[in-house]
């Protein structure tokens, strides 16, 4: 129990025995018989009585007491100093609990079916990253003519699913200071799975408190720099692999379809219906085994700071770069490297303009690494929104000059 809740059991119990002594009083004076004689004239104890033992009692409790608040004032002095400190601790680690509660989904041991905004479902229960289902609209100008709008005979007017890469939490505080975390949390991000869940911004239901909970969750999940700079250093690892692998697994799909057509080719009791089936799948699984190796040799064939950049940089530069997928042939075409999204278009010498010359190798570093505050100047009269994330936490330097160097060639 801490010091400040044995104070207020103390003062209760206190409250307590007042209140016992209060209505005693009451009913023993109910219960004592009345008289008519004046209150003048009511006897009472002579002297000999008074200072006896009556009297000792008294000053023995006015010493108790007076020991009492002589210790009680020491004490107050010295826990006093701490005492709002402590207050501060204790209603942070309610907002942590809180915000767990927020962010949890049916998976987590916080989870509560009233309050839970299922957070957890896209970005993981540890806040490491997962999935999040999104619907793509279809956006050529064809697809405006209301009878292309959901033909089936106009594929490209169709909308598509799509798996879209959430971002690990455990270090957006890395990446991000807390007020743009509160922001993305009230606005959300138009075009994405990121809902808004401000009050503020018309759409939301959470209030200001609610999204500080949530910061206040997030913040208490952080990894290290140390941990960050080896996970991101992994996940380049493990970019180049994924690659290969699925390759692989796509070929063996082309394999098992191919083997499928010639059992049922050499079975009398096949229909023509379920061969053509067979076909079909064969020629979807050559077409998406295609898609996969293209896709594999554009990764093998990618640098160190195309990967990174790739990883950490593409989600706001390159449309599509969150929820591509080489098997899934529905998509559409993946838009050039760093042509824009979210954030502005990086191609066709517009960092070089941005950050000139040899001083701009060094200033476009400096952007990167560490950003700028909202309505700070960056590079060539650039003015900072504050939402260009930092990777000076996340990556080493030499990685932040590899990607500086890939964004420069662009």
């Amino acid at each position: 129990m801490s010091f400040r809740n044995a104070l207020i059991t103390l003062t209760l119990v206190v409250f307590g025995l007042m209140a016992v002594y209060l209505v005693w009083r009451l009913v023993s004076v109910r219960r004592n018989p009345t008289t008519n004689d004046p209150e003048n004239l009511t006897p009472f104890l002579d002297d000999d009585g008074l200072e006896g033992p009556r009297l000792e009692r008294a000053l023995g409790w006015s010493l108790i007491f007076v020991m009492i608040v002589a210790l009680a004032l020491p004490l107050y002095f010295l826990f006093e100093p701490s005492r709002q400190d402590d207050l501060a601790e204790h209603f942070d680690e309610q907002a942590v609990e809180r915000g767990a509660i927020l962010y949890a989904n049916s998976e987590s041991k916080e989870y509560d079916a009233a309050k839970s905004l299922l957070c957890a479902n896209c970005h993981g229960v540890d806040g490491q990253g997962g999935q999040a289902p999104f619907v793509l609209q279809p956006e050529l100008d064809i697809c405006d003519v209301l009878e292309n709008q959901g033909n089936p005979d106009v594929p490209e007017c169709l909308p598509v699913q799509v798996v879209w890469t959430a971002p690990a939490l455990d270090t957006v505080l890395l990446r991000f200071p807390e007020e743009e975390v509160f922001q993305i949390l009230t606005w959300g991000r138009p075009g994405t799975p990121m809902p808004a869940w401000g009050v503020e911004s018309g759409k939301g239901v959470l209030n200001t408190q609610s999204i500080d909970d949530l910061v206040a969750y997030l913040d208490s999940i952080q990894i290290s720099k140390d941990d960050a700079q080896k996970r991101s250093t992994k996940e380049v690892i493990a970019f180049r692999l994924s690659a290969k692998e699925n390759l692989e697994q796509q070929e063996i799909g082309v394999t098992t379809a191919k083997a499928n057509l010639a059992k049922l080719r050499t079975d009398p009791k096949s229909t023509p219906a379920a061969i053509g089936e067979a076909e079909a799948e064969v020629a979807s699984q050559e077409a998406i085994a295609a898609s996969a190796k293209e896709w594999a040799d554009q990764v093998a064939d990618m640098g160190e700071g195309e990967v990174l950049f790739r990883l950490n940089c593409a989600r706001c530069h390159t449309k599509g770069a969150s929820y591509f997928d080489p098997n899934n042939l529905a998509l559409p075409p993946p838009s050039p490297s760093g042509s824009g999204a979210f954030g502005p278009n990086l191609t066709g010498g517009s960092t070089l303009v941005q950050f000139p010359g040899g001083a701009g190798v060094q200033e476009q570093f400096d952007w990167v690494a560490r950003g700028a505050p909202a309505n700070e100047g960056y590079g060539i009269r650039g003015i900072s929104s504050g939402r260009m994330p930092y990777f000076v936490n996340m990556l080493s330097e030499k990685q932040i000059k590899a990607i500086v160097a890939y964004e420069r060639g662009l």
